[in-house]
């Protein structure tokens, strides 16, 4: 594939990727007390502050795949794609945010993240 193609192909990608983004982050907007969620306990958390770190995850997840395409398509530098692996590996680990990892998934992506030890099988 050319590499412009490549380009235009993770340019499209990322588009995609900004516009879930903006939906799953827009409810921070001006809402500190939710932004604060990431840094409290989760035994200690109310609900609503469960979901409001729920949310979070979702879109950490979101960039996460967004980023296993890029690197994907050569478009990561080997430092940041090393880097972004740590970062699956640990949002992978929280497992009282399972519930909140993508159901739809791309299969690709699901294919990738069985190849981390999953810590909270029993």
């Amino acid at each position: 594939m050319r590499q412009s193609q490549i380009i235009a192909i993770g340019a499209q990608q990322q588009a995609r990727a900004e516009l879930r983004a903006q939906i799953l982050i827009a409810p921070f907007e001006g809402n500190i007390d939710a932004a604060r969620a990431a840094f409290l306990d989760w035994e200690e958390m109310t609900d609503d502050q469960k979901l409001a770190r729920g949310m979070l995850q979702q879109y950490r997840w979101n960039t996460l795949e967004n980023n296993f395409f890029q690197n994907n398509l050569g478009l990561l530098s080997a430092d940041t794609w090393e880097q972004m692996k740590e970062y699956i590996r640990e949002r992978k680990s929280e497992c009282h945010l399972r519930d909140f990892m993508p159901a739809n998934m791309n299969p690709a992506f699901a294919e990738f993240l069985e190849t981390f030890p999953d810590e909270c099988s029993d």
